[in-house]
């Protein structure tokens, strides 16, 4: 399962929180609300210190947002390490 939190939200940006797993079966749900946050023209900043596990298809959406739009905070190191194995850097 993955919670989604809006923490902070401005006329400019979000910061969403993540908790617990992005698998395929969430990562649409993820993909859908950062999606919608940027057809708004906000830039999206993920809280991702709760993020407990991630499969390929998790890492794919991750890499798929646009770097200069979606910042990814306080990843845990085995994220890190699949992004960038996945062409995240």
């Amino acid at each position: 399962m993955l919670k989604i939190t809006t923490i902070q939200e401005s006329g400019r940006d979000v910061l969403l929180k993540l908790e617990g797993k992005i698998t395929e079966q969430w990562a649409a749900l993820l993909d859908g609300e950062c999606r919608a946050y940027l057809r708004q023209k906000k830039a999206v900043f993920l809280d991702c210190s709760h993020v407990d596990y991630i499969d390929g298809r998790g890492v794919e959406v991750l890499n798929a947002f646009p770097h200069s739009h979606v910042t990814l905070m306080s990843t845990p190191t085995f994220v890190k390490e699949l992004l960038q194995i996945g062409g995240r850097s």
